[in-house]
C-alpha cells in the first residue's frame, strides 16, 4: 500500500476544485481564527480528545480506497495483434499468340537461283479465342441462361476479350469480331493476324475467367504447304519441346519473345539419341526487354532424325514457341509451330493421332540419367488395339528414343504410356496429299506433332479456328463413364448438351457435323465427363489444300478450372 506521501500526492492530482487539502483544512478548524487559544498536544479546547487526526484520517479513507484499486490493477498487457487477412484474385488474363510463319534468314540467303527461290508460307494466321464466367452454365454441362449472373437490366455477364498487336510499342487493337452470348460466354475471331498478338481477357467483375485461344495458320501449297494450330500462352519460365528433327532440308527454329521491362536470359539444352548434345557456346540466349531473338537448332546440332528441347529462363519469363519445318529434296513436308509440353510424367495419353497409310512415329525424351521402360498400348473404339501395341519398350537415359507404330488401322487412335519414371512422349504424324507435277517430286506430306493431353478433373475446353472447326474431337476415357459436349458457334450461340457414353480403356471419335450448334461450325467445345480425371480429349483440325490433298494438326483439350475464386491470405507470426 502507499504512504501517507503518497496518498497526500494522490489526493492533490485528484483535487479539480482548487479546495485545500484534508489536513489543511482540518488546521484551519482547530486554529479557530487570530487570537484563539492553542489547546494542548492531544487535546481539544475543552481539553477532550484532538479531532483533527480524526478528520484527517476520515477524509482520507476515501481516497486511500481509490488509491489501493488503482494500485492493485494488473498491469495491462500489449493489446493482441490483429492479423491481416484477404483474398488474392487473379486478374485478367494475357495469353500471347506466335504469330505466323518464319523463313529463317539463312534459308533465304541460300536460295539465290530464281528457279529454286523459297516460295513463302502464308503471312497471316487466324486466330479463335473463347472466355467464359466461372459460373457459366456450360461448365457444368448445362446450357441455361438463367443460371448466369445479370445486372441490372436484365443481361447477362459475359468476358471480355481483346486482341492487341504484341510487337509495336503500346499494341494498338487488332481487327476482331468479339460476340457475347447469353450463358456466360464471349468468343473472339480474327481471320488476318499479321504478325505477334497479345489476347486479353477478363470477367465481366476483371477477374480471370476460364479461356482457351488457339492460332491457325494455312499455307495450301509451295515449300511450306501445311497446317499448324498453336495454343496461345502465358509467358513461361521453363518448356520442353519434343518431335524435333534437324535432318537435311529440315529446320527447328527456337522463338524468345520478352515482352516485360526486364531483361531475360534462357538456358538451352539439346538431347539426341546419343544423349546430351554439347552446345558448342550456344547455351545461353538473352533477350532484352521487348525484343525477340531465334536460335536454329540444325545450326546446333544437323542431322539429328530425333532431338528434344530444354529451356529454363531467369528473370523475367519468356513467350515461346518452336517452329518446325521439314522437306525431302523439293518435296514439302509440312510446318508445326510448337509450344512447350506438359512436364515428365509416368501417365501419358496422346489422343487423337490420326493413322492415313503412313506409322505414326512415337518419340520418348527421358531426361534423367537412369534407364526406365514404358508400356505402350494403342486404343481404338472397341479397346486396346493388341497389334498395333508395341507393349514394353526400354528407353535410355539422358536421350531420345524413337519407335514407328506399326499396323495399325487407318483413323484417329490414342497411345497411351505408362512408364517405370517420369518421361516425356509426342508422336509425329503425317498424312500424304496428291502427287506433284514432274518426276522429281513425289507426294506432299503434312506433319502432326500430337502432345499428351492432360486429365479433365472438371470439365474441358478448346477454341478452334474463327473459321469453324473441321475436324474430330478424340475422347479418350480411362473409365467407363458419361461425357457431355457442347459446342459454340462464332454468333455464341451454343448446342444442346450431347451426351456420349464412354467404356474404359477405349478412344471415341466425334466428328464435327454432329458437333454443329445450330447447324453452324463449332469455334469452340466445352467438355464435362461425368467422373472427374476419367477422360482425355484432343482436337484434329482437317482442311483441304485445293489439290486434292488433306492437311491437319492437332491441339489438346485444356481442363477449365475455375481460376476467379482467389486466394486466401493470412499474415502469421
Amino acid at each position: 500500500m502507499p504512504d501517507s506521501r503518497d496518498r497526500y500526492e494522490l489526493a492533490d492530482a485528484l483535487s479539480e476544485d482548487g479546495a485545500p487539502r484534508p489536513g489543511e483544512a482540518a488546521d484551519a478548524a482547530d486554529d479557530g481564527g487570530a487570537g484563539s487559544p492553542r489547546t494542548g498536544a492531544g487535546q481539544d479546547a475543552s481539553g477532550g480528545t484532538r479531532r483533527r487526526p480524526l478528520l484527517a484520517l476520515g477524509a482520507l479513507l476515501p481516497l486511500a480506497a481509490a488509491a489501493a484499486a488503482v494500485v492493485e490493477l494488473p498491469p495491462r498487457g500489449a493489446p493482441e495483434a490483429e492479423r491481416a487477412a484477404t483474398t488474392a484474385r487473379p486478374g485478367p488474363l494475357t495469353l500471347l499468340v506466335p504469330g505466323p510463319v518464319q523463313v529463317p534468314q539463312e534459308v533465304l540467303d541460300t536460295a539465290t537461283d530464281a528457279d529454286l527461290a523459297v516460295t513463302p508460307p502464308s503471312t497471316a494466321v487466324a486466330v479463335g479465342a473463347i472466355a467464359l464466367e466461372t459460373d457459366s452454365s456450360l461448365l457444368f454441362g448445362r446450357v441455361s441462361g438463367s443460371e448466369t449472373r445479370r445486372d441490372e437490366q436484365g443481361e447477362a455477364s459475359a468476358p471480355a476479350l481483346t486482341l492487341e498487336d504484341a510487337v509495336n510499342t503500346g499494341g494498338s487493337a487488332l481487327d476482331a469480331t468479339v460476340t457475347a452470348g447469353e450463358v456466360g460466354n464471349t468468343v473472339l475471331g480474327a481471320s488476318a493476324v499479321e504478325g505477334a498478338a497479345r489476347l486479353g481477357a477478363a470477367t465481366a467483375e476483371d477477374d480471370r475467367p476460364v479461356a482457351d485461344a488457339v492460332q491457325s495458320t494455312l499455307t495450301p501449297s509451295g515449300d511450306y504447304r501445311s497446317l499448324a494450330l498453336t495454343r496461345a500462352l502465358p509467358p513461361s519460365a521453363e518448356g520442353i519441346f519434343l518431335g524435333l528433327t534437324t535432318t537435311a532440308g529440315s529446320s527447328a527454329q527456337l522463338v524468345l519473345r520478352n515482352p516485360s521491362s526486364r531483361p531475360a536470359t534462357a538456358a538451352l539444352q539439346v538431347w539426341t539419341p546419343d544423349g546430351p548434345a554439347a552446345m558448342s557456346g550456344r547455351s545461353q540466349v538473352v533477350v532484352a526487354p521487348g525484343e525477340e531473338q531465334s536460335v536454329l537448332l540444325e545450326s546446333i546440332v544437323p542431322d539429328q532424325e530425333a532431338l528434344a528441347l530444354e529451356v529454363a529462363v531467369q528473370g523475367s519469363p519468356l513467350a515461346m514457341h518452336l517452329q518446325l519445318s521439314e522437306r525431302s529434296g523439293l518435296t514439302p513436308g509440312g510446318v508445326e509451330i510448337l509450344t512447350p509440353i506438359a512436364a515428365p510424367d509416368r501417365d501419358l495419353v496422346i489422343p487423337g493421332v490420326e493413322v492415313a497409310g503412313t506409322a505414326p512415329t512415337l518419340v520418348f525424351a527421358n531426361l534423367r540419367a537412369q534407364d526406365t521402360t514404358a508400356q505402350v498400348e494403342v486404343l481404338g473404339p472397341d479397346g486396346v488395339i493388341d497389334e498395333g501395341s508395341p507393349g514394353e519398350v526400354p528407353v535410355t537415359g539422358e536421350s531420345v528414343t524413337t519407335l514407328a507404330l506399326e499396323s495399325l488401322p487407318d483413323g484417329a487412335v490414342t497411345v497411351r504410356v505408362r512408364a517405370d519414371a517420369a518421361i516425356c512422349a509426342a508422336v509425329r504424324s503425317p498424312i500424304a496429299g496428291a502427287d506433284l507435277a514432274g518426276s522429281t517430286l513425289g507426294a506432299p506430306v503434312d506433319l502432326a506433332v500430337l502432345v499428351p493431353a492432360p486429365s479433365l478433373t472438371s470439365s474441358g475446353i478448346v477454341a478452334l479456328p474463327p473459321g469453324g472447326g473441321h475436324g474430330w474431337l478424340t475422347l479418350a476415357a480411362e473409365a467407363d463413364t458419361t461425357c457431355t459436349l457442347i459446342t459454340v458457334a462464332a454468333d455464341a450461340t451454343t448446342s444442346e448438351p450431347i451426351v456420349r457414353e464412354l467404356a474404359a480403356d477405349t478412344s471415341t471419335v466425334v466428328a464435327d457435323p454432329s458437333l454443329r450448334a445450330g447447324g453452324a461450325q463449332p469455334v469452340a467445345v466445352v467438355v464435362v465427363p461425368d467422373q472427374p480425371g476419367a477422360v482425355r480429349a484432343a482436337w484434329m483440325q482437317r482442311e483441304q489444300d485445293g489439290a486434292g490433298g488433306v492437311l491437319h494438326s492437332a491441339v489438346t483439350v485444356v481442363p477449365s478450372t475455375a481460376t476467379g475464386e482467389g486466394t486466401s491470405i493470412r499474415v502469421e507470426d
